[in-house]
């Protein structure tokens, strides 16, 4: 946290005032700013690196 100000300033894909929340829907990486890029039916990734999460009998960089 910043030392006047208190201000956290969260690792990569966390979020929330003591960035104790991962980031959520469909969002990833600093800030949360990114949009998962997946073709899974939730689209869901990993909140800090991006990588797709496939659902079983798919596979590849974005689960097509």
């Amino acid at each position: 946290c910043h030392h006047i100000t208190g201000e956290c300033r969260c690792p990569p894909g966390w979020t929330g005032h003591d960035c104790r929340h991962p980031c959520s829907g469909g969002r990833w990486g600093p800030g949360c700013e990114n949009t998962c890029d997946c073709r899974n039916s939730d689209g869901s990734c990993d909140p800090v690196t991006g990588s797709c999460f496939c659902e079983p009998g798919f596979t590849g960089q974005r689960c097509e």
